[in-house]
């Protein structure tokens, strides 16, 4: 089968630290070429063709320096350009994750071709009507519009018309039935670090992954770090905007060690010498650093999210303070002290890992997902 990506997961591909959604791209991508189909990664903006160590080919989706005026760019250069680079790919299959203005085009294009359109949910804001976080940039105005209007353009154009919505939990296949879109789902991917990083719980009590943005909930983790006195808590990732500049003297001020923009094995490496991995995100719904923290039989102690209920109820893989921070602080101090609790969370978590969330198992489910919606 010839399949087109379209979106990020370049960097990954090249091994440069990239996000959570661009990672799932880019081993999906991978793991497919590996099994002989044919795969073209488009990325809009890339100013040239990339390569990497998978059979993946990577070209670009638009020339981010072509286009006037800005406020339309997108609209009168960008999408036109993507548009005619995905009718020469010529795909039986495009793929898109995650709220993005490119998708509706990437499923209108699919259409003309008689192809199979598959859109996945990045993360729980992609369904969400309102503005984008301070992290994004931008005035509020600005935010506002992109946030809102925006996610309508997305939600009528490629998730109501896509053959195939991808939702990652359950929770997004509910909000998706809620709305009159029918859904699939389909697990985040792991790979398995080689070779596994050491595990000695006695350098840190807990770290913190992700830039620095609202998105991330970094200002609820601001907030965390005071009910916290004493424990190690280790911050690692890039500041993406001018309105978080301060943060990071602000972690440190609050006595967090602040490592700044980190690589995924060196992320892999921290919570490895982490008793547990802390989330604030407000948006995120289910984090690759989740996977992450419990393949190495780590808790996960999270503000909001829960994904399928695995941080609640008997045999939790972690603990969700369902938006109470003082809840998560105490969550955090008991499992900082209590080595038995650790160990039965981090396994739970493993477990969920190995059965669910393996790539291999991953790549099966979504072959066999396509070709049954192709063949319908």
């Amino acid at each position: 089968m010839k399949l087109c990506f379209v979106g990020g997961g370049w960097r990954t591909l090249s091994g440069i630290p990239d996000g959570g959604s661009e990672r799932q791209i880019a081993l999906l991508a991978s793991a497919l070429a590996a099994r002989g189909h044919s795969v073209t990664l488009v990325v809009p903006g890339l100013r040239s063709p990339s390569s990497g160590p998978s059979d993946v080919t990577v070209i670009p989706g638009w020339d981010p320096s072509r286009g006037w005026p800005r406020g339309l760019r997108l609209f009168t250069s960008r999408l036109p350009q993507l548009r005619a680079v995905l009718e020469e790919v010529g795909a039986d299959c495009y793929y898109s994750r995650g709220f993005s203005l490119f998708a509706p085009s990437m499923v209108a294009v699919a259409g003309r071709l008689r192809a199979l359109s598959v859109t996945a949910l990045a993360c729980d804001d992609d369904l969400r009507f309102r503005p984008l976080s301070g992290g994004a940039g931008g005035s509020r105005s600005e935010r506002l519009g992109y946030g809102i209007l925006a996610r309508r353009y997305f939600i009528a154009g490629a998730l109501r018309k896509a053959d195939l919505v991808l939702a990652q939990t359950s929770g997004q296949r509910e909000a998706c039935s809620s709305m009159g879109i029918r859904s699939e789902m389909l697990g985040n991917a792991f790979v398995p670090p080689d070779p596994a990083p050491a595990c000695d719980t006695a350098v840190r009590d807990a770290v913190w992954l992700g830039h620095l943005s609202a998105f991330k909930g970094v200002g609820s983790l601001l907030s965390l770090l005071p009910m916290l006195p004493g424990l190690r808590i280790a911050v690692a990732g890039a500041v993406q905007s001018a309105g978080a500049a301060g943060v990071p003297r602000a972690l440190r001020d609050l006595g967090a060690e602040y490592l700044g923009e980190v690589s995924h094995d060196r992320a892999m490496e921290l919570l490895g010498s982490s008793r547990m991995l802390l989330n604030t995100s407000p948006a995120e719904g289910f984090s690759n650093a989740f996977l992450e923290a419990w393949f190495l039989g780590r808790p996960v102690v999270s503000l909001l999210a829960d994904p399928d209920g695995l941080l609640s109820g008997p045999g939790a893989a972690g603990f969700c303070g369902r938006g109470d921070l003082a809840a998560m602080a105490g969550a955090v101090l008991r499992l900082a002290s209590d080595g038995e609790a650790r160990r039965a969370a981090g396994e739970a978590g493993r477990r969920r890992v190995m059965s669910r969330h393996m790539l291999g198992a991953v790549v099966d489910e979504f072959e066999r997902l396509v070709r049954e919606r192709s063949d319908s």
